[in-house]
């Protein structure tokens, strides 16, 4: 029971790093960056160590369960507790989905009715769209004007090199397009009318990627410590999760100055590539609502690929809406799920 006591000191430790790092750039410190991913591990640990302790009736039940009510908020965002409200009429529908290109398995790309169909069925209805790695297709290629008649989204903002697309069923009155420096990743923004007149802001957001996946799908798949090439590969990722961490806080930064000069009331939703206790969420997120905290319910994971429970995936919202639903579907041509919000304009 003493090292397992100390075992449960050592984690709650983890613990109040993995809550700090939200707090410190990684453009300034990169390694706080580390401790964003842990919060998913931590918390199941938390849940062992509470059940095993209370069921031995030890006073040490109380350190597990103070870490984890003293971060509810970060346990909000990982696990949803809500039961959503019915749909009233007077309610807009934004869809967010990293589209990886619209890859499929054995390689290469496809666009067909069938592709179509799988990112939007018939019956799902939606308001507005956001893709982040759109295919670089032409506004007016045959696929692009097949999904606008399919989708009832008439109206665009796209960027003929692929990246960002974001469609819409009501009229665009404004959009730009931004990158960042020497970067594929960028965000843009679309003004919408919505039926009844009102004007609103809808932000499409995509972060630096860690660009680890492949690297880690090799560790965990055929990793020996005792191998040279396993410690190559892990050195090279904690090489490239530095970078991107760091590239990342500064790309949040630029974000997040946009977004506060917004007139208009505002919707941000995008692939962050980054956890709900990171540096990048936190300054985005700055005085805006997560959809997912208010109306989302179990596991919030979006990313598919084998380093599991990752919510990097949005909407978020400011203070104008009230989000009524949450939704995470598991789709079949990308790494990511998409994530689909029901809100409210107030």
């Amino acid at each position: 029971m003493k090292v397992f006591r100390w075992l449960n000191i050592i984690w709650a430790l983890l613990t109040l790093l993995c809550y700090l790092s939200p707090y410190v750039s990684p453009a300034r410190f990169w390694p706080m960056a580390f401790f964003s991913l842990l919060f998913p591990g931590l918390f199941v640990g938390h849940l062992l160590f509470i059940i095993t302790w209370a069921a031995l009736r030890r006073y040490q039940v109380l350190l597990s369960l103070g870490c984890l009510l003293a971060g509810w908020p970060h346990v909000t965002g990982f696990v949803g507790l809500n039961f959503p409200p019915g749909s009233p009429e007077a309610s807009i529908t934004v869809k967010s989905f990293n589209a990886y290109g619209f890859r499929v398995s054995g390689g290469g790309q496809r666009y067909d009715t069938g592709t179509l169909e799988q990112v939007f069925p018939v019956n799902e209805e939606v308001d507005v769209l956001c893709f982040q790695e759109f295919p670089a297709l032409k506004q007016d290629n045959p696929f692009v004007r097949h999904f606008q008649k399919q989708t009832g989204l008439p109206y665009a903002a796209y960027t003929p090199g692929g990246a960002l697309a974001l469609f819409s069923r009501y009229p665009i009155k404004q959009a730009q397009t931004h990158f960042f420096v020497k970067q594929f990743n960028g965000y843009q923004w679309a003004d919408i009318v919505l039926p009844a007149g009102q004007t609103v802001r809808v932000f499409n957001l995509h972060l630096q990627s860690n660009g680890v996946s492949g690297m880690a799908d090799e560790v965990a798949a055929n990793g020996n410590l005792q191998e040279p090439q396993t410690w190559a590969n892990i050195k090279g990722i904690a090489g490239r999760f530095r970078r991107a961490s760091q590239r990342r806080a500064l790309q949040a930064e630029e974000v997040a100055q946009a977004i506060r000069q917004s007139p208009y009331p505002s919707l941000v939703a995008g692939d962050f590539n980054a956890l709900p206790q990171s540096y990048a969420y936190r300054t985005v997120s700055a005085g805006l609502s997560d959809a997912f905290r208010e109306a989302g319910t179990g596991l919030g994971t979006t990313y598919g690929g084998r380093i599991p429970a990752l919510r990097i995936d949005y909407v978020l919202h400011s203070r104008h809406w009230r989000a009524l639903g949450f939704q995470v579907k598991k789709e079949h041509l990308s790494d990511h799920y998409s994530v689909t919000a029901r809100l409210q304009l107030e």
